[in-house]
């Protein structure tokens, strides 16, 4: 997908696709309701200083792995387990990309793309025929 959708507490935070999303992570960190929340589950993309201390600066943990390049790559063993629960959320955009139009970002407008985006959510979880 080109541009980056969060979706927290009804926030979403777009960035254009020639833009990293953990340069888009603080608005996203701004705008959403994190109090419920314990664990930041992310992928290698977020393995930055900045992203991480600004969740724990929020007393909350990140579960987010090391890049390859690191001392110690990969996500630490006491995190595997929460680390597991990201499959979900990767096999629910896989489906969501399968409309070419959302992969491929056709609609030019961000209200466009979004309605588009809540009809595919719709049929992934089975609610529209």
């Amino acid at each position: 997908m080109s541009a980056f959708q969060a979706i927290i507490s009804g926030v979403f935070v777009y960035s254009y696709g020639q833009r990293t999303d953990m340069k888009v992570f603080p608005i996203l960190w701004a705008k959403g309701d994190w109090r419920q929340i314990n664990d930041v589950i992310a992928d290698k993309g977020y393995d930055f200083y900045d992203v991480k201390k600004l969740i724990r600066d929020s007393r909350k943990y990140p579960v987010i792995p090391r890049r390859q390049g690191a001392i110690y790559p990969g996500i630490p063993p006491k995190d595997k387990e929460k680390y597991k629960t990201r499959n979900a959320i990767e096999r629910f955009f896989g489906k969501i990309k399968e409309h070419k139009r959302l992969a491929l970002r056709f609609d030019k407008l961000d209200v466009t793309f979004f309605s588009f985006f809540a009809i595919s959510c719709l049929k992934v979880f089975k609610l529209l025929c």
